[in-house]
C-alpha cells in the first residue's frame, strides 16, 4: 500500500508540474526589452519628477504608453536622445527647473498664537492654517527640507528654507510637501524669483511681514525689460524676457526680489 501511495503521488505530482509548465508558457506575459533597455539609461532615482513612482514604471510608460522622454528631471540631453533613438521618435530634453521658495517670512512673520504640536508644517496648518497671522507664509517646520531626496534645501531654526540651486533637479518633491503652496520650480538659468505670495495689500503685509511684498511697483518700473509685471495682486516674473541684470533685486525696499545664485551660496554654507 506505501509503494501504491507513493507512485499515485508522484504521478499527481508529475502531472501538475507539466501543467503548470504548459500554463506558464501558455499565459506568459512578454516583457518588452526595450523597458529594461530605457530604464538602464535613466538615473535610477526615482524621485518621481517624472510623475511617475519609479524609473521602471517610468520607462514601462514610455515603452507602452508614449510618455515623454523629456519628462525625467535628471536625464541629460543625451539620454533623453539615446531613449528617442532606441524608441524611434523624436523628442527634445525639457528645460530645467529648479525650486524656489516664494516666501522670506518664516521666523520674522508675526504670530498668532504658540504652535506647541507635532514639528511639521502640515500638522501646523490643520491648526487655522498654522500659528503664522499671515496665510500665506512659510511655516518653518522644513517638510520640505525632509522631502528633497538630494538634499538641496537647508534651512536654520525655523527661517524659510534655502535652495542650492547646484544640488536641486527640479523634481517637485518640495512643491507636493508644501501645505502653504509657497514652493515653485523656475527655470533654472533665472537669476531672480519673488520671495512672497501674499495677495494682500501693502498696509496689510507691513503688519503681519517684515519682508512681505507691498506692492509698491518700484521693480516694475525699473525694469529695463519688462520682465516683472503686477497680475492680479502678485509681482510675477517672465523668464523669456529676463535678463538677469539685476537692477529690480537693488530697488526692492522690502528685498524680497531674492538674487538665486547668492542664496545658492548661503545654502551650500550651511549644508557644508
Amino acid at each position: 500500500m506505501i509503494v501504491i501511495s507513493l507512485i499515485l503521488l508522484g504521478g499527481i505530482g508529475l502531472v501538475c508540474a507539466v501543467a503548470l509548465a504548459v500554463a506558464s508558457r501558455i499565459f506568459a506575459v512578454k516583457t518588452d526589452p526595450r523597458i529594461a533597455a530605457v530604464e538602464k539609461i535613466l538615473p535610477g532615482a526615482n524621485c518621481g519628477g517624472c510623475g511617475f513612482p519609479s524609473c521602471h514604471t517610468y520607462a514601462q510608460n514610455m515603452v507602452e504608453a508614449g510618455a515623454d522622454p523629456s519628462r525625467c528631471v535628471l536625464c541629460t540631453a543625451e539620454g533623453v536622445a539615446h531613449i528617442s533613438a532606441l524608441l524611434g521618435i523624436q523628442a527634445a530634453a525639457a528645460e530645467k527647473r529648479t525650486a524656489v521658495i516664494n516666501c522670506q517670512g518664516g521666523s520674522t512673520a508675526a504670530r498668532g498664537f504658540e504652535y506647541g504640536g507635532i514639528p511639521s508644517c502640515r500638522a501646523a496648518a490643520l491648526y487655522g492654517g498654522g500659528d503664522t497671522l499671515c496665510r500665506y507664509s512659510c511655516l518653518g517646520f522644513g517638510d520640505c527640507v525632509e522631502a528633497c531626496p538630494f538634499g538641496a534645501l537647508s534651512q536654520s531654526g525655523r527661517d524659510a528654507p534655502l535652495v542650492d540651486r547646484e544640488r536641486c533637479t527640479g523634481c517637485g518633491s518640495c512643491v507636493k510637501a508644501c501645505p502653504k503652496e509657497v514652493i515653485s520650480l523656475v527655470p533654472r538659468t533665472g537669476r531672480i524669483f519673488v520671495g512672497c505670495s501674499s495677495p494682500e495689500k501693502g498696509k496689510t503685509v507691513r503688519t503681519l511681514c517684515q519682508v512681505g511684498c507691498i506692492k509698491c511697483n518700484r521693480c516694475v518700473k525699473v525694469c529695463p525689460e519688462g520682465a516683472l509685471s503686477l497680475e492680479g495682486s502678485l509681482i510675477r516674473v517672465n523668464y523669456e524676457k529676463c535678463t538677469g541684470c539685476g537692477r529690480c533685486i537693488e530697488e526692492c525696499p522690502r528685498t524680497i526680489i531674492i538674487d538665486r545664485s547668492k542664496q545658492s551660496e548661503q545654502a551650500g554654507v550651511i549644508n557644508q
